[in-house]
């Protein structure tokens, strides 16, 4: 049996590997499967979900394409070339016959992925050296076996397509409907007819399995499920071939047994998946970037906790947000044994079955679909809507971009439980043009920043210096963001008054010297320049990218992090700035090819070497006044952070993920407030950040879409052309 294998894989290998439809087809796929993972890289920069699966699921829409083109005239052209009947009147066991041509097919297609494994192991790799740690083989192997699976079934479908028909383009067409439309029609169909199914399978299964594999997370079902299907295809083909021996009238009914048992095998292959989902069972890989690993500000809220924690997860285990945060919580159940400090109890209230436990919770003001955090008698209910995004999708949320809001989310409720009872206040000016933090505008709002405030345990109030006699007693921080008109003479005396007695302020600077608190800043001690910074490290040609940043408690815990700015003016310091006992900061820095254009709208930009000023420029300072003084004479020093761009943390620039922008902004208030330990990252260890600007995208995007298909191609077609293959 196994020579007959071997011989048929060799001479089908031989024959297909050379060919310039093979070379066409794995150039193709690589092209393909390469601009989809550029781009969603792109989309994914600052993310959580792990670039091996960002790369397997690139490669998912495209893999079933190449092995239709691959497996389309293995035995289709056998057929109508009328070799198929002379290997049937050899004494060929037809099983052996397809194996030999379904390995060929699949060593064709492996040889396929490993080169497109190239894109992530050495072309991300060179573009993005800070992801080369996570840029790993090992890293990628839990994805590139999802693929493998899928590969196999695959090539088993295109193989029984091929031994239905006797034509190649009919094989593919027929390959196509089996692989793409006819699943893609039965997930939409079942979804649109079952509220429930729709409310469990959340997304393709063959993405699913894939994403789940690629974070480290293996299923019983999903293994049976490809390795069932698998089979059943060459069981078909195999059973399809043997059926060209019967011919006649005296074949019919033969043959008409051979469909029967085919559809019984389907049948039976059906059951298995079946079974294997009713006793699913799944484990997980320890895997280095896989799955969700804290940020370091969770480590450090665990860390510096003490006394007991509890975390109870009232939500139903059949629930389809169930396996996310149950991941979840292990995760945080993990780090909080790893760095000692508060010990971290988690437990699960089914109220289908737990009834007893269920009525308590609900007495205690908690609804299903809930997480309780407990500390004592303190109690903090946060719903699962809370948990993760509108946008995600918490049924398959394992390891990716749902975990990195969860995670924040839950490290918020922990660090309210470790602070005192009392809520710092914000106030935030208004009536100069200021953004809102209860503005939901999609671009120029607040309202993300401010929920992760309130989330934080901050209070947020608005101020009207023009008709408050003062600045309220209880605020913490005062923000100015992107006041665009001058504040009068009496509100800047207020302010500056309110500053010299220890107050905290926050701008978000808009252009102009004078505009907002300008005036009032350059007094203080920072200046405004009349500049819009320009660099050539950017992304979409008008933004900055900024990655220089300062040893200050607010930035330290950025180091090898990208924040972004539009358009933003440069700062320096004034004559104030060198009085005794202030300190000033430059917290986030330009590179040295930046500069200062007076004339932003007017392109093309050209610096002017003789009144525009050449980099690096501070684009975000930190102030002090009087810390030495304070601290002998206990009083309370003034701080002051500016921002130069009024739209650092609006939405529309929190929704580009590839930045730090809400670190920034949040450190520095924890700075202002007082609360210095609170500064660390909360970004997860498992963020992809790729630190790269557009010029490094587009050499990126090049390497895997263009160089490394035409590549392929090339070695394909001089292989066929030695072979003697064109024609």
């Amino acid at each position: 049996m196994m020579r007959t294998v071997r011989v048929v894989f060799a001479r089908t290998f031989g024959r297909l590997a050379p060919s310039p439809t093979a070379a066409v087809a794995v150039a193709g796929f690589l092209a393909l499967s390469g601009g989809f993972f550029t781009r969603a890289m792109m989309r994914g920069d600052g993310g959580a979900t792990p670039a091996a699966a960002v790369w397997a699921l690139s490669a998912v829409p495209f893999l079933p394409i190449l092995a239709a083109l691959v497996t389309m005239r293995l035995i289709a052209d056998e057929r109508a070339s009328g070799r198929l009947d002379l290997v049937l009147t050899a004494p060929v066991q037809e099983r052996d016959f397809v194996l030999g041509k379904f390995l060929a097919a699949y060593a064709e297609t492996v040889i396929a992925l490993g080169f497109y494994l190239l894109v992530p192991l050495m072309a991300l790799k060179m573009c993005a050296p800070a992801l080369a740690d996570d840029l790993t083989f090992a890293s990628f192997l839990p994805a590139a076996f999802a693929l493998l699976m899928q590969a196999a079934l695959w090539c088993a479908t295109g193989l029984l397509a091929s031994a239905c028909f006797r034509y190649a383009a009919a094989a593919a067409f027929a390959s196509l409907l089996l692989m793409l439309a006819l699943p893609h029609a039965i997930f939409w169909a079942a979804t649109a007819w079952s509220p429930v199914l729709r409310a469990k399978v959340a997304s393709m299964p063959f993405e699913a399995h894939v994403v789940d594999m690629a974070t480290g997370l293996v299923s019983f079902s999903a293994l049976a499920f490809y390795a069932s299907l698998t089979l059943f295809a060459l069981f078909a083909a195999t059973r399809a071939v043997a059926s060209k021996r019967l011919r006649g009238r005296a074949g019919r009914a033969p043959r008409a047994a051979t469909a029967a048992v085919a559809m019984l095998a389907f049948v039976f292959a059906c059951m298995v998946v079946a079974f294997a989902m009713r006793l699913d069972f799944s484990f997980e890989l320890p895997m280095h970037s896989g799955g969700a690993r804290a940020s370091a500000r969770t480590c450090q809220l665990l860390a510096e906790a003490h006394g007991d924690m509890r975390i109870t997860c009232f939500l139903s285990r059949q629930a389809p947000e169930f396996r996310a945060v149950s991941r979840l919580l292990r995760g945080l159940e993990t780090t909080a044994r790893r760095v000692g400090g508060a010990r971290l109890a988690v437990d699960y209230v089914d109220p289908r079955w737990e009834l007893g436990r269920a009525l308590d919770l609900v007495r205690a003001g908690a609804e299903e679909g809930s997480l309780v955090f407990r500390r004592g008698n303190r109690r903090i209910t946060l719903p699962l809507r809370d948990l993760f995004p509108a946008s995600t999708n918490v049924a398959h949320a394992v390891g990716a971009d749902a975990l990195f809001a969860g995670e924040s989310v839950c490290a918020s409720a922990l660090q309210r439980l470790s602070l005192p009872a009392s809520r710092e206040v914000l106030y935030w000016t208004t009536g100069h043009g200021e953004a809102s933090f209860d503005s939901y505008d999609p671009m120029y709002g607040l309202s993300d920043i401010a929920r992760d405030l309130r989330r934080d345990g901050y209070s947020l109030e608005k101020l009207d210096l023009s008709s408050a006699p003062s600045v309220p007693g209880d605020c913490a921080v005062l923000v100015v963001a992107g006041a665009r008109e001058p504040f009068a003479r009496m509100e800047a005396a207020r302010l500056e008054g309110w500053l010299r007695g220890g107050g905290r302020l926050l701008v978000l600077a808009a252009p102009g010297p004078n505009a907002g608190v300008g005036a009032l800043l350059s007094d203080m001690g920072v200046k405004i320049l009349p500049y819009t910074v320009i660099s050539p490290r950017t992304f979409s040609g008008t933004d900055v990218v900024a990655r220089d940043f300062a040893e200050h408690a607010i930035t330290r815990p950025l180091a090898g992090s990208t924040v972004l700015f539009e358009a933003p003016v440069p700062l320096a310091p004034s004559a104030a700035a060198q009085a005794e006992g202030t300190s000033f900061t430059e917290l986030v820095r330009t590179d040295e090819a930046a500069w200062g254009e007076s004339e932003p709208a007017t392109r093309p930009w050209t610096r002017d070497a003789t009144t525009e000023p050449a980099g690096p420029l501070a684009i975000a300072v930190a102030l002090e006044r009087g810390a030495g003084v304070a601290r002998d004479v206990a009083l309370r020093p003034t701080r002051i952070v500016v921002v130069g761009d009024a739209t650092f943390v609006a939405n529309g620039a929190l929704a580009q993920r590839a930045n730090a922008n809400r670190d920034v902004f949040l450190n520095s208030l924890a700075w202002l407030a007082g609360l210095d330990a609170l500064t660390a990252p909360r970004t997860p260890g498992s963020t992809v950040a790729t630190g790269m600007d557009r010029a490094r995208w587009m050499r990126f995007g090049v390497a895997g879409a263009v160089v490394l298909p035409l590549v392929v191609l090339a070695l394909g077609l001089v292989a066929a052309f030695r072979r003697g293959r064109l024609t």
